[in-house]
């Protein structure tokens, strides 16, 4: 009998465990709120009640102290083993796909879907602030000196090209407006691309 008692309490214990591992992962990925995630999302706040300055001031502080791949690394896709932070697209992971902010912008870039706009417009939004944000930080994150074709110019005028396109989508998303959510999301594509194509190694 004591055996017995031993193992069911040994067993609620690893499912206790299991859970709320599980749950910390999922809470890293979606949150991070003492993160990278975390503070982008501050910037983002600060975008969403109109206050630029607080904004540019928070998303100075990141740039100084973060990786440009780990704030850009925030719009990859969310998978259950991912490590990094990760944003994905609404609250619950899977509950939209692709569930990742570059891929999904990419796919409404081309075919967007009436019914998923309709559904997560609040969801998009949210991305698209976020989208926002992260180009405000990268503005800030500009490099030091001209290296090649990689110009700071060029760096400055995307970033903002970027930011821009982010707020329309943000728009388009919430007027729940097909083709403006297109024309937002065709934007944001073609100024990652052009960035990406100069920029990324």
């Amino acid at each position: 009998m004591q055996m017995y008692s031993r193992m069911l309490v040994s067993g609620a214990v690893l499912l206790a465990l299991g859970a709320w591992s599980l749950a910390a992962n999922n809470r890293g990925l979606a949150d991070d709120s003492a993160g990278v995630s975390g503070q982008v999302q501050k910037v983002a706040d600060a975008l969403g009640k109109g206050d630029a300055d607080q904004a540019k001031k928070l998303a100075a502080e990141i740039a100084k102290s973060t990786e440009t791949e780990d704030f850009m690394g925030l719009m990859a896709l969310r998978r259950a083993k991912t490590k990094k932070p990760v944003f994905g697209v609404g609250a619950k992971p899977g509950a939209v796909t692709p569930d990742g902010i570059e891929a999904l912008i990419m796919a409404l870039s081309k075919r967007p879907d009436k019914k998923l706009i309709d559904k997560n417009a609040e969801a998009l939004a949210v991305l698209a602030h976020r989208v926002e944000a992260i180009a405000l930080v990268a503005s800030a994150k500009v490099p030091e000196k001209d290296e090649g074709q990689k110009k700071k110019k060029d760096w400055l005028e995307w970033s903002s090209d970027m930011g821009k396109s982010a707020k329309e989508l943000a728009k388009a998303a919430e007027a729940k407006s097909l083709p403006e959510v297109k024309a937002a999301a065709a934007k944001l594509t073609s100024t990652c691309n052009n960035c990406h194509g100069v920029f990324r190694d």
